[in-house]
Order: structure tokens, then C-alpha cells, then sequence
């Protein structure tokens, strides 16, 4: 079975989010720095377009920072880049169906970990090992971009992991303190919704932001059964087996039926989430670390940079569940234009260009790729850590091989709106992947 090198280590986890890690790397010769200046002279002022497509959630959130550094990229060297953004909801769909039609882009963007292997990396993704870039990534980047040895993933994200923000002045005000049971849980979130306060703003409409909740246990799980994502990767194994994952989708159930997630929550978008937690609507939002950043930039009163985190205290989880680096742009194997999505690559890696990037995305400058950018970590960051004596782990999205947070996320709300039973839940997952597994021969 193929599978990627996971990040096994706490202490990496912790380094790369603490912002502690890699600046002993900021020493690398200039001609690393540069990230092959020959290559891109080679290529300069030719007649070449590359194609670019990613999903709508990864390309200038915030900012038109991917839009910008690719029209500097064409100003000096004359190729063009057409950046093609799609929907979160339809990109894998829409990828897998031009990679199988034979239209593969020059350049297209996957989930570092395991998440990359159902677009079948040994068939369209070039191997990035040999690149001067390479040498100056922090080690959960070089880890969560390799595939059986290769480097095949140009990654400019940052290792983040997902928890409960909390509004820390809500928290006070009502003196609740972080919940390490269930139980605690559920009277906390019952004291907010006594005084009119949604406990949780749940961005339902968002199917794959249901499926981030579920995923979120696969490290708890792991840990309670060492080996656990071994087995499911190699089908020995299925969802519907896993105590963990039943009893986390019963309380999650409970949530739901209690109304901590408010007023038809299923209808709630993306972007409706920053203003019910900017606003204190509502006290807490499942999120990753810096998405406090996000809602302090678009809120400043809203004091949210001072918010905290703790893991989701559903089915005994007290571990803090980490990503194996984001996401990745990827060159395709057979691209006529390689060369240029190379000097493409090398120009996005130049530090200065790096700089730009990350300063343009707080929500990613927490835990950054490469060595010679500073870190920022949060509050939020900083907090899930120390609210986690389980330890940390990979989540299912970067550990697990065919997970898809929209497909499990559908389930998920088929089980809220009294469809499916958890148990259901898992066994339509479990069916979803023997399809995949049979097909791949894996």
C-alpha cells in the first residue's frame, strides 16, 4: 500500500506551531535562496501559458496575493499563469474528472498527507525532490509532501489543527471554565443558551465543515488503538468497527437536537461565521488556530485575537488533532510546460516573494512552510496545546486514505436532519470506500 510519511511527533507538532522551529535554516546559501534564478532566465519572455486550478478556499482568501505574485511572475518572465478557481464543493469532483479525461492542468492544488493519494500521485504528479526550494522546508513539509520517498508537492501553507475558539470574555462573564468531559461540556453550552447566546455557530450549509468535526476523532482513536489508521488504509478495518465514531456521532446528535448549534444552523454559510463570533452572537465556532486572525481582521472591537481553544470534548477526545501540512500545489507528471511550472515554483519560493504571501495570510503565517519565514502563532494555537494532555495526533483528512470531508460531511447532515443513524453514518462511508478500494486494487 502507498501512503505517506505522517507526522508521528508531538515535539514537531508543538515546534511548528509555536513558532520555535527552523530559523536555524536561515542560513542556507544564496543560490538556495534564490530558488534557481538560471532556470527561470531559460524560460524568460516565452510565449507559455500554465494552467492553475485550485479550490476557491485556498487562492487569495483575504487578499489578492496568488492573483498578484502570478502577474509579477508574468511581467518577468512573459509566461502567463491562467489560475482557474473552483468551488470547495465541486474541486475534487472537477479535478478527478480532468486528470481521468486526459486535461490535466500544469498545476493543480491536493491536501498534503494521505488526502493526495486519490488522485493517484504515481500517475500525475512530478517529482519535486531535486528542487532547490526543498531544501529549505521545515520537516512537517517536506514529511506531508512526500510520497513514497519524493517530494511531489510545492506547499506554502502552514501545519494548523482544529479546535473549539472560544470568546474568552463570554466565557468569564458566565464563569465557565474549558470543559474536559462531555458532560462539562453540555452545561456550559447549556448556560450560554439560557442566556440567549448560541453556544456553537455551526456553518451547516457548508457539508464539509460537518465532515472537519468527525475527522477531528480519528487522532483520539489512534491513540486508543495504535495502528488504527494502518488498518483502515489497508481495508482491514472499517468506520462502522470504531467505537469512538459511533459515540461521538450520538453526542454530536445530542447537539444538534439541544440546539447548541441555534436556529437552523443548516442553512448557516462560511462567511456568516465571522460575523456571528465578531458580533457575540455566538461564543465559540469549530476552527482552525488562526481563524481568529480572520475575524479580528474583519472585526477589530471584537478583541479576537485574545480568544482561546481546547479540542472538541466529545467521546472522551482531549488530543489535539493536526493537519500534515495543509495544501499543496502539485506540477503534473506528463505537462508539456514543466519546465516553466518549475521556474514558477522557484520564483513563489524566492524569500522575498515568500515574505509577500504569508504577510498577506495571517490565517497560514501561524506554523509557515519554509525555514527563513518567521512564524506568528496565535492565542488560539498556543491554547489547543496546552488544553491537550492526550497528546496530538494526524486527523482523518491528512491520515485516513479516501476521506472527503463533503462526502462525510452529507452524511453528517442526513443524521442531523433524522436520515440517517450514526451507525448508518459510518457504514455509508465504509461503503463509499470498499468502491475505492476495489477500484485502486488497494
Amino acid at each position: 500500500m502507498h501512503q505517506l510519511k505522517p507526522l508521528k511527533s508531538l515535539s514537531i507538532a508543538l515546534i511548528a506551531l509555536l513558532g520555535i522551529s527552523g530559523l536555524a535554516g536561515c542560513s542556507t546559501a544564496k543560490d538556495e535562496q534564490t530558488g534557481g534564478e538560471n532556470k527561470e532566465q531559460a524560460v524568460q519572455k516565452k510565449d507559455i501559458t500554465i494552467t492553475f486550478v485550485g479550490s476557491q478556499n485556498w487562492l487569495n482568501k483575504g487578499s489578492k496575493i496568488d492573483s498578484e505574485l502570478n502577474e509579477a511572475f508574468t511581467q518577468e518572465t512573459g509566461i502567463k499563469v491562467d489560475m482557474q478557481v473552483i468551488p470547495d464543493d465541486q474541486y475534487a469532483n472537477v479535478l478527478k474528472t480532468k486528470l481521468a479525461s486526459g486535461e490535466a492542468p500544469d498545476i493543480f492544488m491536493v491536501s498534503a498527507g494521505v488526502g493526495a493519494q486519490k488522485f493517484l500521485p504515481e500517475k500525475y504528479f512530478a517529482d519535486l525532490s531535486y528542487e532547490k526550494w526543498v531544501s529549505r522546508y521545515v520537516p512537517y513539509a517536506k514529511a506531508g509532501s512526500t510520497i513514497n520517498g519524493k517530494v511531489m508537492g510545492f506547499m506554502t501553507w502552514s501545519v494548523d489543527g482544529w479546535g473549539m475558539l472560544y470568546n474568552t470574555k463570554m466565557f468569564e462573564k458566565y464563569h465557565l471554565t474549558v470543559p474536559k468531559t462531555y458532560d462539562e461540556f453540555t452545561k456550559a453550552m447549556d448556560t450560554l443558551k439560557a442566556n440567549n447566546i448560541t453556544p456553537i455557530y455551526e456553518v451547516g450549509k457548508e457539508a464539509w465543515h460537518w465532515g472537519v468535526w468527525l475527522s477531528q476523532m480519528g487522532a483520539l482513536a489512534e491513540k486508543n488503538s495504535p495502528g488504527l489508521y494502518d488498518k483502515l488504509n489497508s481495508n482491514k478495518i472499517k468506520f462502522a468497527d470504531v467505537k469512538e465514531f459511533e459515540t461521538f456521532l450520538s453526542q454530536f446528535k445530542e447537539m444538534y437536537d439541544k440546539g447548541y448549534f441555534g436556529k437552523n444552523p443548516i442553512s448557516n454559510t462560511w462567511d456568516s461565521g465571522y460575523e456571528a463570533m465578531g458580533k457575540e452572537q455566538a461564543a465559540t465556532f469549530l476552527g482552525y488556530t488562526s481563524y481568529q486572525n480572520e475575524v479580528a481582521g474583519k472585526f477589530p472591537d471584537s478583541n479576537a485575537n485574545d480568544w482561546k481553544m481546547y479540542p472538541i470534548p466529545l467521546a472522551g477526545n482531549n488530543v489535539f488533532s493536526h493537519s500534515a501540512g495543509g495544501n499543496m500545489r502539485v506540477a503534473y507528471k506528463d505537462s508539456k510546460n514543466l519546465d516553466s511550472v518549475k521556474a514558477f515554483f522557484d520564483f513563489l519560493a524566492r524569500p522575498e516573494n515568500l515574505k509577500k504571501y504569508y504577510e498577506a495570510r495571517p490565517d497560514i503565517q501561524t506554523a509557515p512552510s519554509f525555514t527563513d519565514v518567521e512564524p506568528k502563532p496565535t492565542q488560539g494555537g498556543k491554547s489547543l496545546v496546552e488544553n491537550a494532555p492526550g497528546g496530538d495526533g494526524m486527523d482523518m483528512e491528512y491520515g485516513v486514505l479516501y476521506w472527503d470531508n463533503t462526502v462525510v460531511g452529507k452524511y453528517i447532515q442526513d443524521m442531523m436532519l433524522g436520515s440517517l443513524t450514526p451507525k448508518q453514518v459510518l457504514e455509508s462511508i465504509d461503503k463509499d470506500r470498499e468502491k475505492l478500494f476495489n477500484a485502486t486494487g488497494k
